[in-house]
């Protein structure tokens, strides 16, 4: 009898190379609604499953696979005499490959609406691939698209079947896989039944001394929690801890950042944490009066002196030795928050808003070289790609309309929160022009420049390059006007707006 597989998945990418290795062993395709529409569509043969247990698809798809005949068919042991006089009784093709993948309960938010997520769970799928791996020994199952290529190399060196070594493999990863999936759906219901210990602590007062306000937690590692040292945390200590957190996760490498107001006031990264720190102080000391501190690394005693000769409301570092402590606690009013073991859950955003709550997802996008894009024509060296880099990492995490000058991973200047980006630009401009007049710079905006006066004011100094997201009706006027002056212009697909 012809062997066939059946393919149901809900990811259908990679389709193509699948079927095409399957038509050329004479390997017969069957597969459920959806699927095989594409399968037909990619211009292969292709039996809907409905039509051979002449039973349709029921309520909008939750029973397809679910019938005797299919995992029958499935199961049967092919060297049993009594199975395969009961199998042959059905009439029913055998099916000697499973290929299918899960709805992907996991990738919908928890945060959703608890129908969408019901939805997500597979029933059919994962009954397959158990059915399928419990006969590994004559039945070939793919539970993930990681193993397209492990499946298509092992039929091309068995001419057309597949090895007992490699179908057992195969169904241990996919009990491995169905046992993940049913433990994140049981994970999924324990939260929506288990009551969650949310503390309350209460804060002085808000922004503003008539603002009430207090800290909600659902965890025991937090900032209060954190707390090494210090006055009690405020409202807005807590809001310039967060973001700059939030903006210390984009770097790997030593760096120090310093936020002042819910904006970073001076970024540095460099080969170790000292220099670092120093290089996020000189970026702008004025603004760091008083500002919060953030380190990405442990700090000794001779940097704790060094920080102890300036007022700060918060030290944060992952890691204080003893000395480092009391060195650091000679300032009684100083907030020293041990970052080590602070949970970040920030998954999705929220707001309070006029008659509801707006929600939105973390902006999760990452800056990396692969993802800039020269639009003009002179190329930028690594070490000005780098800079361009790091620059975009800080103006993620500054508020809009945001600007950021910087050289040798140090911020030289940054504009930010102005309603207009030519102001932000003239404000990053003038602190550069305050300390690093003779430094050369590149320039990193949040979003595109409207017009040609930012770039022009940028390029009559020494701005070395200019990264910012496409999306003007200008672009082309400011991509020329930069070809002209000869200038590194790159544009990256994401903007970074923080509002």
């Amino acid at each position: 009898m012809k062997r066939n597989a059946l393919i149901s998945v809900y990811d259908k990418s990679s389709l193509d190379k699948i079927c095409s290795v399957l038509n050329k062993f004479n390997i017969g395709i069957i597969s459920t609604g959806a699927t095989a529409k594409k399968i037909i569509s990619l211009g292969y043969k292709c039996k809907e499953i409905s039509n051979l247990t002449k039973f349709k698809e029921i309520l909008d798809g939750r029973v397809k696979t679910l019938n005797p005949k299919l995992h029958a068919s499935i199961l049967f042991k092919r060297n049993d005499p009594e199975h395969l006089k009961t199998f042959e009784k059905l009439k029913f093709p055998i099916i000697d490959f499973v290929i299918v993948n899960f709805y992907p309960f996991i990738k919908i938010s928890n945060k959703e609406i608890t129908e969408k997520k019901i939805e997500m769970i597979d029933i059919g799928g994962p009954s397959m691939i158990r059915s399928a791996s419990k006969n590994f020994a004559s039945v070939t199952t793919i539970s993930d698209k990681k193993f397209y290529g492990s499946l298509i190399n092992e039929l091309i060196k068995n001419k057309g079947v597949t090895s007992l070594a490699f179908r057992k493999k195969m169904a241990e990863e996919n009990f491995k896989l169905t046992s993940n999936y049913d433990l994140s759906i049981f994970k999924w219901f324990n939260q929506k039944n288990k009551k969650k210990d949310i503390k309350k602590n209460k804060i002085k007062y808000g922004e503003n001394p008539n603002q009430k306000a207090y800290y909600l937690s659902g965890s025991k590692k937090n900032l209060f929690s954190s707390k090494l040292n210090g006055k009690d945390l405020g409202y807005n200590n807590i809001l310039d801890i967060s973001e700059g957190l939030d903006c210390l996760k984009e770097f790997t490498e030593p760096t120090c950042i310093i936020i002042k107001h819910n904006n970073p006031c001076g970024v540095a990264s460099a080969k170790n944490i000292k220099t670092a720190y120093l290089k996020a102080f000189e970026s702008d000391p004025i603004s760091a009066f008083g500002g919060v501190v953030l380190l990405n690394r442990k700090i000794n005693l001779n940097i704790a002196k060094i920080i102890n000769k300036k007022f700060y409301e918060v030290v944060v570092a992952p890691k204080f030795d003893k000395l480092t402590l009391e060195e650091l606690k000679l300032k009684k009013r100083l907030i020293i928050i041990n970052s080590s073991k602070l949970t970040q859950n920030n998954n999705l955003n929220f707001k309070s808003v006029n008659s509801g709550i707006l929600y939105q997802e973390f902006n999760s996008f990452k800056i990396t070289k692969s993802k800039l894009k020269l639009v003009s024509k002179k190329k930028a060296s690594n070490k000005i790609m780098e800079d361009m880099i790091f620059a975009y990492k800080v103006a993620k995490h500054v508020k809009s309309n945001a600007i950021v000058l910087a050289g040798n991973k140090q911020t030289l200047g940054i504009g930010a929160g102005q309603m207009s980006r030519i102001d932000s630009t003239n404000i990053a401009i003038m602190k550069y022009k305050n300390s690093f007049n003779n430094k050369s710079f590149v320039c990193a905006s949040d979003a595109f420049f409207p017009f040609t006066d930012n770039i022009k004011k940028l390029l009559k100094l020494k701005c070395n390059g200019v990264i910012q997201p496409g999306g003007s009706i200008n672009d082309n006027k400011i991509i020329n006007y930069a070809t002209k002056l000869n200038a590194s212009l790159y544009f990256v697909k994401y903007r970074v707006f923080k509002h």
